[in-house]
């Protein structure tokens, strides 16, 4: 069995050393709890409902899901502490959106990239 083995332990320095610098000015954290919260099917489809409906109340968003309430509540709120659904009261109804249209761009480029490359 053949053992491949870098024989330098950094090629290029210079690059290496401005690809850090960049990273350590990005809020990674932040970029992968966002990421992680859509990384769920339930609340990808969640996502996807909202991109398709400007709005839906959590009733709705179970009944789309054939899912309880209280998962699709659960999921929203998971959504919600992220940045990617925001809310609005209207009475006792409390109504879902994405909170902006970055969110649906990401959602609408990841599905197009899935359907490019099945």
């Amino acid at each position: 069995m053949t053992n491949y083995t870098c024989d330098v332990v950094c090629h290029n320095e210079e690059q290496v050393s401005r690809v850090k610098r960049h990273l350590n000015q990005l809020p990674m954290k932040d970029v992968t709890l966002f990421l992680k919260a859509i990384a769920d099917e339930n609340r990808s489809k969640i996502v996807s409902a909202l991109c398709a409906e400007e709005e839906l109340c959590v009733c709705d968003i179970s009944c789309i899901l054939d899912i309880s309430i209280a998962n699709a509540s659960s999921h929203l709120r998971k959504l919600h502490k992220q940045g990617v659904v925001k809310t609005r009261k209207d009475g006792k109804l409390v109504h879902y959106s994405l909170d902006d249209q970055h969110v649906r761009q990401i959602m609408e480029m990841t599905i197009e990239h899935m359907e490019e490359i099945a």
